[in-house]
């Protein structure tokens, strides 16, 4: 009989348990991946990260053959048909247990427990496993019970279960007699990824080299765009390339103590994985995060204005602030965006313009390779201050003077900002006058626009109107 392994957002071969148990468990093994082109449209999954997730399933393919395990391609709109096509599938190739890695929001959870009483009910055993995060969600929580609503006290728990628990050793699968792989396609409207694809093999390498000679300098680095100081693996982290055990694995070879005992950079990169585990397992606990409402309940009263005009110009990156539109034509350009200015760009969506904060969140799933439901709404309702732990409602950023503590000198803003590319360091957080005593705001091919708000004004009018909520 035949054991297959469901590959979902863990497009691997290391540090899989569920193709791991599978081999371990069953003479002949298969596998399968499914595309759900409506669903994805309906969850707002960029082209960009459609196009990723078909070359990097195409890269798992080959590898999977070389092993003597064949992966098929299942095509559904939604994943209402997915019990039934999964049954017809293993009932054609006499399956009797399927192996699959959890995922944790709302519709995918739900998806999964129909696949799971269908299949028992057929008499296919299910065997379910956690290896796309270190701790599962409901094993890290308060003494009181319940979850944890702060980060600090949840990345204290999470390091000393850690600890208590040890990292899993890698498992070995044995290989089989190749086999034949025919490659997936995926229909979906995609953008073309190939400046980020690369194989299994090839993104551990990169993971080696930043945990080698980079990590160190994280803490330090981190937080500045114009530098190459971050992984750039997220991607990867949110199709499951990577496990974070194998991430783990390389930060405890540099500490005995491990989770303990790292250096700054390292423990830095390390708080960094449990802020993700942070968000899915708060999404696990909390379903109404996956139906678009705030984690405080009484925000979702927010007067936000409406105005799509205002809208498109944050979009465009033609707001007048320079860090607000160097990172949105980033994004627009690359499908990704450094964090810290992900950071400054939600803030002035939410709280100069004062627009939804799921406006940005749907835009910011709708263009990143790495858009991760669960780490995004996380980031997006921080910004906002409507989620857990999130940014006192009164903590308003100045872009400005972001810009001028992230990117004191414009490298990163020159780069993005072509009008901007000859404004001294002096003037470059805000070129306007300086520009205009150059007559290069009459030029249609140097014109920056005026800055869209007053920030003094628009920070007094938020935290004015937030104020009056909480009330």
């Amino acid at each position: 009989m035949t054991a297959l392994v469901w590959f979902r957002q863990d497009l691997r071969i290391t540090d899989n348990q569920a193709l791991l148990q599978a081999c371990s468990n069953h003479q002949h093994v298969i596998a399968v991946v499914c595309s759900w082109p409506e669903q994805w449209q309906q969850h707002d999954w960029a082209p960009i990260k459609a196009d990723l997730y078909e070359r990097q399933a195409n890269h798992l393919g080959q590898a999977l053959a070389a092993k003597g395990i064949q992966l098929h391609h299942i095509e559904l709109d939604t994943y209402a048909g997915t019990p039934k096509a999964l049954h017809q599938f293993c009932q054609k190739h006499n399956v009797e247990a399927l192996y699959a890695n959890r995922d944790y929001p709302l519709d995918e959870v739900r998806r999964d427990r129909a696949v799971n009483a269908w299949l028992e009910e057929h008499e296919i055993e299910c065997h379910w496993f956690d290896s796309n995060v270190l701790l599962e969600p409901g094993s890290v929580t308060p003494k009181t019970a319940g979850y944890y609503k702060k980060f600090t006290p949840f990345f204290k728990s999470w390091l000393a279960l850690l600890a208590h628990r040890g990292l899993t050793q890698p498992g070995r699968i044995v290989s089989r007699s190749e086999c034949e792989f025919t490659p997936i396609q995926i229909r979906y409207d995609k953008r073309d990824a190939s400046s980020w694809a690369a194989s299994e093999d090839a993104i551990k390498q990169r993971l080696r080299r930043f945990t080698d000679e980079q990590v160190q300098d994280y803490a330090r680095a981190r937080d500045l765009p114009a530098l190459d100081a971050t992984s750039r693996l997220s991607p990867f982290f949110e199709l499951g390339v990577i496990s974070p055990v194998t991430v783990a694995r390389m930060l405890q070879q540099q500490s005995p103590d491990f989770p303990h005992g790292l250096n700054q950079g390292a423990h830095t990169w390390l708080s960094e994985l449990a802020w993700r585990e942070f968000y899915l397992h708060l999404m696990y606990a909390v379903p109404r995060l996956s139906m678009g409402k705030a984690f405080l309940e009484y925000t979702d009263a927010y007067p936000w204005r409406a105005n799509d005009s205002d809208f498109k110009r944050w979009c465009e990156g033609n707001t007048g602030f320079p860090i607000v539109d160097a990172g949105m034509r980033q994004l627009k350009a690359e499908g990704w965006m450094h964090n810290r200015v992900r950071m400054i760009v939600a803030n002035f969506l939410v709280k100069d313009l004062r627009l939804d904060w799921r406006l940005g969140e749907r835009h910011f799933m709708q263009n990143l390779i790495d858009g991760s439901f669960a780490a995004n709404n996380g980031g997006w309702q921080w910004s906002a201050s409507t989620g857990t732990d999130a940014a006192p409602y009164f903590r308003v950023f100045n872009p400005t003077r972001q810009s001028e503590k992230v990117d004191p000198e414009g490298r990163y803003i020159r780069k993005w900002v072509s009008a901007l590319k000859d404004v001294p360091n002096k003037y470059i957080h805000e070129p306007h006058h300086y520009l205009r005593a150059r007559g290069s705001e009459q030029n249609s091919d140097t014109k920056y626009p005026q800055p869209m708000v007053d920030h003094s004004q628009a920070r007094d009018d938020f935290i004015a109107t937030f104020k009056g909520l909480k009330k």
